[in-house]
């Protein structure tokens, strides 16, 4: 009716919306339209009541069926006209478009998707009629090879500015393939940019079809591979050189697999072995080592693949063709393929000679030990009765006093040759590494003290103030006391010879873990350059005075290698002109415990 009620419907509508003639006839037609768009209808409704025209239609509205779901219609009104021109009715074709919207929408949405695929792709992206024809680019193009879009589409393919002739050749010949219906597997094909730069990109391209399964054309994506075909330009170069580098190398070069088996020898290690590649492939490294080596390499060989690390100058002995022993020097690296040990590679140099250098530097060494200890005997023995004789001569009532003046000076002469007959006996066993340690628990506390008393009288002869320092709680630790001793000795000596005025300090201290053993003068002092130097083997410090000519350079250097036998550590503070402070660093027993024990 021109008001809007429904006066008769037919089964199709009611079939639609899931109503009954009887549930729809006598109600609004408005009660079934979409509350969002009812306004909208009403209104429009009014203009057509208005209008009076006998045919309004092509509008789309939604309904609402029974059960809640949307219904889109597109309507169609007819109007009938009473005898006063007046509306007396309107008939109503109303066609379900409810699937077809649906299928518009997604086809939009898709087609909206692809669009922003097309364009947001990192891929270069062309769509080519069945003719080879550009109909779209998108603009990952302009910023791969510099051509806008609009350059480009219209182009044949064999117009594209960006192939060379021979790119162009095989860019031709898959794009007519694939217009035969024929699978074509992704290429790689070189590009040149607009600026004239060289690009490389691997192709990927599809038929496109119709519905009726007909080729219509092509669509290409290109992805950008120049920095990847770089890097594997110099991967290839590069194991290249290292393949030359191993095949004229004069070191033995080997790789093997997981298991240790090889699967790589240069020329040299064949020739070390005695053997052909052929022979060598496939056989586990182990087979070529002595028994005793054997076991050694396994744990290299797991070292390298459990910390996945380089180990570097290891000694191992192999056995060639002739059974013959060739000692090599070995670094090894684990190989990794996507993460994950593969094998190692080794680089074995034959030290044969080396070792040979190395056994007579040891034979002239234990001979040079042989003559040191025996040249120190026969300086020592003849010494020993001509220091009783002088001392004998001083204390002789009967003598004159130039007689035990000479005597006096002669008997220092003779501790002085004793000193250096001694200093240089025990550089050369610490140069050799002979030197005995006889290491066992030290009350370090009962040594200061020992030492203590021994250069009191010496220190008061000069009228040095003595001071000492040394706590009733000192831990024990672990040590040579001879040897101890013999350091304290020296840094107290060189204290007393160097000090005229002032003092003396021996002190002593516990902190973190270690004993801190002081000795302290207030004598010439040593300037900054030369504390660096001063436990050099041979070095004298400069003293600005004539006594420096007395020591040999060997006292300092003896008591470090000694302080360094015992962990420890030794170092000097000093200023010239203000005297001198030397530091031992000891650990206690307890931190110096499984080092010893084991």
């Amino acid at each position: 009716s021109p008001s809007g009620i429904i006066t008769n419907v037919n089964e199709k509508w009611c079939q639609i919306l899931g109503y009954t003639k009887e549930e729809v006839i006598g109600r609004s037609i408005f009660d079934f339209v979409i509350e969002s768009e009812r306004k909208k209808a009403r209104d429009s409704f009014k203009e057509k009541i208005q209008s009076k025209k006998s045919y309004i239609g092509g509008h789309e509205r939604t309904y609402i069926s029974k059960d809640g779901k949307k219904q889109i219609f597109v309507i169609h009104d007819f109007l009938s006209l009473d005898e006063d021109k007046n509306v007396a009715s309107i008939h109503t074709i109303m066609e379900d478009i409810t699937e077809r919207k649906y299928s518009e929408d997604a086809i939009k949405r898709s087609e909206e998707k692809y669009r922003a695929i097309f364009e947001l792709s990192p891929q270069a992206i062309l769509l080519l009629d069945n003719k080879g024809t550009v109909l779209e680019a998108n603009e990952k193009i302009y910023e791969w090879l510099g051509y806008k879009p609009k350059e480009i589409i219209g182009l044949n393919i064999v117009e594209l500015p960006f192939f060379r002739k021979e790119s162009l050749d095989i860019a031709k010949k898959n794009f007519s393939q694939r217009m035969l219906g024929k699978k074509i597997s992704p290429y790689e094909l070189s590009f040149i940019t607009k600026n004239g730069e060289n690009k490389i990109g691997t192709i990927y391209g599809n038929a496109i079809t119709n519905k009726d399964n007909k080729i219509i054309g092509e669509i290409i994506a290109v992805t950008d591979i120049t920095k990847r075909q770089q890097v594997w330009d110099e991967m290839v170069r590069s194991e290249e050189k290292y393949r030359v580098l191993a095949e004229t190398s004069a070191d033995g070069v080997f790789t093997t697999d997981a298991l240790g088996r090889l699967t790589y020898v240069n020329p040299s290690f064949e020739k070390m072995l005695g053997k052909r590649k052929s022979q060598i492939l496939a056989t586990p490294f182990r087979e070529y080592l002595l028994e005793d080596s054997i076991y050694f390499f396994q744990q290299v060989f797991i070292d390298a693949r459990k910390k996945d690390k380089k180990i570097e100058n290891i000694e191992l002995e192999l056995v060639d063709a002739n059974k013959c022993i060739i000692p090599i020097e070995a670094n090894i690296s684990p190989l990794k393929k996507d993460g994950k040990f593969v094998g190692i590679e080794c680089t074995a140099r034959d030290i044969t000679e080396r070792r040979k250098i190395e056994d007579e530097l040891k034979k002239s060494e234990r001979l040079k030990t042989e003559f040191m200890n025996i040249a120190a005997h026969e300086l020592r023995s003849p010494v020993t009765p001509i220091k009783g004789y002088l001392d004998l001569i001083i204390h002789d009532k009967d003598a004159s006093d130039k007689i035990k003046k000479w005597a006096s000076i002669s008997l220092r002469n003779a501790e002085r040759l004793l000193k250096l007959v001694n200093d240089i006996l025990d550089v050369s066993r610490l140069d050799s590494d002979t030197m005995k340690f006889d290491m066992e628990k030290l009350d370090i506390i009962k040594i200061l003290n020992e030492i203590a008393e021994d250069v009191r009288p010496t220190i008061t002869d000069k009228k040095l103030k003595f001071v000492i320092d040394i706590p009733k709680d000192l831990p024990n630790v672990v040590g040579d006391k001879n040897r101890l001793l013999q350091v304290l000795k020296n840094l107290l000596g060189n204290a007393i010879k160097f000090t005229d005025n002032g003092s003396i300090a021996l002190r002593a201290k516990k902190k973190e873990g270690y004993i801190f053993i002081s000795v302290e003068d207030t004598g010439i002092g040593i300037s900054d350059g030369e504390t660096k130097k001063i436990f050099t083997k041979f070095y004298q410090a400069y003293t600005g005075d004539d006594r420096k000519n007395e020591g040999t350079g060997l006292g300092l250097f003896i008591c470090k290698e000694i302080v360094e036998k015992h962990k420890g550590e030794i170092w000097v503070e000093s200023k010239l002109g203000k005297g001198s402070k030397f530091v031992i660093k000891l650990p206690y027993v307890h931190k110096m415990k499984l080092d010893f024990d084991s």
